[in-house]
């Protein structure tokens, strides 16, 4: 992915190679001010100091203003046609879920209250405009545009310093850990910069692929092209993480067996990874769980994975009799499939919030592979030629199973479901943490 700063560099100086390009560029920056100031309203509660009212209504104000300016100084107010109309809204779906996806981050969710959750989200997110607006001042060729963007970036500080100010005052259980948040601001910004690259330089360059990918492949593909579709994939991603760690138990309780020692932990992470997951689209989903087509689409992306899981654990267990090699097996498949899948979903996804859950819950498998492996020789069970075996199957089954919900989504009714939405609706700190 290369480096943070380099990455930034290296969108800035795409997006300055042309005016239409530009003001898309300036049109995504707008919204995220317009999103931070929604966050800041949304945080106000019963739990907010009233000598800190003024002072958080303030900031807010200067977001909106921020907005109003940026607007102001884009080259061109319109898209010069459709395309640069679904890159702008491309690039403000991107920012959107990056501001969404840290607010809804795990450390945050487990703030004290709404304040103590705005003081250290604020203080923590008011670092991309100095990751970003830096860099792009330097970039621009506008004299006005460079004169607003450090307007700005100065009133930016000046938020800094009244996040600082209002955490010196709370009690010490409302304290957070500010490393750590900023590492996950920086994690999840280099996530959001490193696709608009690709997005941007996919619209200066637009290469057609000839040779048809796998089934799985594809699927990620229509899934980025269909950003509610994959709220449904993400939520059913969660359910499937459940559905797995029940399927490994049945392997010993159907046999009235006892668990083993190391598949407690494993079950643990597997129904910690689903909430995570479905967490990761709560607030999206929301907006169309009213709707039946919408209900329908998570119900048919749920029925796949559930005939995928059983497919694959009945077919295990024809194969193999000891129950320790049907868990063990089993579950280094569906690692190999977490790692291959969820990893395509974070090369392709424009939602960073999604991008971000998924990359943890990689790296945490890879300690559960390291388990099996282990396990299995000190049962002396271990066979390459099983862990090809098993490879192959699971492979086979994945990609039939979703072959259904490529279709599903090929004919998906992107009237009612755009494939990038203009209805945008804010999301605020408030429906988050809480």
């Amino acid at each position: 992915m290369g480096g943070f700063n380099e990455s930034i560099k290296k969108l800035v100086s795409l997006v300055v190679l042309e005016p239409h390009l530009e003001s898309a560029w300036l049109t995504t920056l707008a919204h995220m001010e317009h999103l931070a100031a929604e966050q800041v309203l949304g945080s106000i509660s019963r739990a907010t100091p009233l000598q800190a009212l003024s002072a958080i209504r303030e900031h807010a104000a200067d977001e909106f203003r921020h907005r109003d300016h940026i607007l102001k100084i884009r080259p061109y107010a319109e898209p010069a046609n459709s395309d640069y109309a679904t890159l702008r809204l491309r690039l403000k779906n991107i920012a959107e879920s990056f501001v969404q996806g840290y607010f809804a981050n795990p450390i945050l969710q487990k703030a004290k209250n709404r304040f103590a959750a705005y003081v250290h989200g604020a203080l923590t997110i008011e670092q991309f405009p100095f990751q970003i607006y830096s860099a792009y001042i330097l970039a621009t060729s506008h004299g006005h545009v460079r004169e607003c963007m450090q307007e700005i970036l100065a009133e930016e500080t000046e938020h800094i310093v009244l996040g600082r100010r209002l955490r010196e005052n709370l009690a010490i259980d409302e304290m957070m850990p500010l490393q750590e948040l900023h590492h996950i601001e920086r994690e999840m910004c280099h996530k959001m910069v490193s696709r608009m690259i690709e997005v941007v330089a996919g619209f200066l360059s637009p290469i057609k692929k000839l040779i048809k990918p796998q089934p799985s492949h594809q699927l990620v593909v229509l899934l980025r092209e269909r950003p509610v579709a994959t709220l449904a994939w993400i939520y059913t991603l969660g359910k499937s993480e459940f559905l797995a760690a029940s399927h490994m138990q049945k392997i010993f309780t159907n046999r009235q067996l006892t668990l083993p020692v190391e598949m407690l932990s494993h079950i643990d992470d597997e129904v910690r990874h689903s909430r995570l997951l479905q967490r990761s689209v709560l607030l999206e989903r929301r907006k169309y769980l009213h709707d039946p087509s919408y209900r329908q689409l998570e119900r048919r992306m749920l029925h796949a994975m559930e005939r995928y899981m059983l497919k694959f654990f009945s077919d295990l267990m024809h194969r193999y009799s000891s129950p320790e090699e049907i868990y063990l097996y089993g579950a280094w498949g569906l690692e190999q499939r977490v790692f291959k899948h969820y990893s395509d979903i974070v090369k392709e996804t424009e939602n960073i919030g999604v991008a971000q859950i998924l990359d943890g819950i990689v790296i945490e498998e890879a300690a559960h592979a390291q388990m099996v492996h282990r396990s299995l020789a000190e049962r002396k069970i271990l066979s390459l030629e099983k862990f090809r075996e098993v490879k192959q199957l699971e492979e086979g089954i994945f990609e039939s199973s979703i072959l259904g919900v490529i279709e599903l989504l090929q004919g998906f009714d992107l009237q009612f479901f755009p494939p990038y939405r203009t209805d945008r609706m804010p999301v605020t700190t408030a429906e988050v943490v809480f």
